[in-house]
């Protein structure tokens, strides 16, 4: 029902259909994992809704491109956006679970938000109602003051990094990738 749900929201392929790197995940973690179908795309990877075999619970997968994954400072961008991640606990931020590389291939697992993102809601949509506007804000503006009392700032606050869960309408900020350490020695 879940990836019904998901093919209605993102479309009959997801926000991208990569069938050759959905095959290498499988296969990298299929034991774990059943790999459903594809969420969306980004410059440095996609993501897939996958159910989690073990705790029975879907998660979304973040995987590297494997031709970034053949060069090592976006071997370590990747790994630094999970790091980023895994420190930030919050209603606002989206979950990270895990970490790791299987045969080459990188990959993040990440909590599943059933739901659109704000990109998505607007284009749909157009203008949302004022009320629920300064909901969305003050919900983000909590999530920030969270990742910024952790030394963290998130530098791409964007509609299609903000996720609507379908549930209670809360506002989820996702991708950590271009996010800045204050302390951290930062070269981005």
């Amino acid at each position: 029902a879940i990836a019904a749900e998901a093919r209605a929201v993102h479309g009959p392929g997801g926000a991208a259909s990569d069938p050759d790197l959905k095959a290498v995940l499988e296969a990298a973690l299929g034991r774990q994992y059943d790999i459903l179908l594809p969420l969306g795309r980004g410059g440095m990877g996609a993501v897939y809704l996958a159910r989690e075999r073990a705790l029975e619970r879907f998660v979304a997968i973040k995987v590297l491109r494997p031709d970034l994954a053949a060069a090592p400072e976006s071997r370590e961008r990747f790994r630094r956006e999970a790091r980023i991640a895994a420190q930030l606990a919050h209603p606002g931020i989206l979950p990270l679970h895990t970490f790791g590389e299987v045969d080459g291939i990188w990959y993040f697992v990440m909590g599943y938000v059933r739901g659109e993102s704000l990109a998505a809601r607007l284009r749909r949509e157009g203008a949302l109602p004022h009320a629920e506007v300064r909901r969305i804000v003050v919900e983000l503006a909590d999530a920030l003051d969270c990742a910024h009392r952790h030394g963290v700032v998130h530098r791409d606050i964007k509609p299609a990094n903000v996720l609507l869960d379908a549930d209670g309408g809360r506002a989820v900020l996702a991708d950590f990738g271009i996010a800045r350490l204050l302390d951290g020695d930062d070269s981005l």
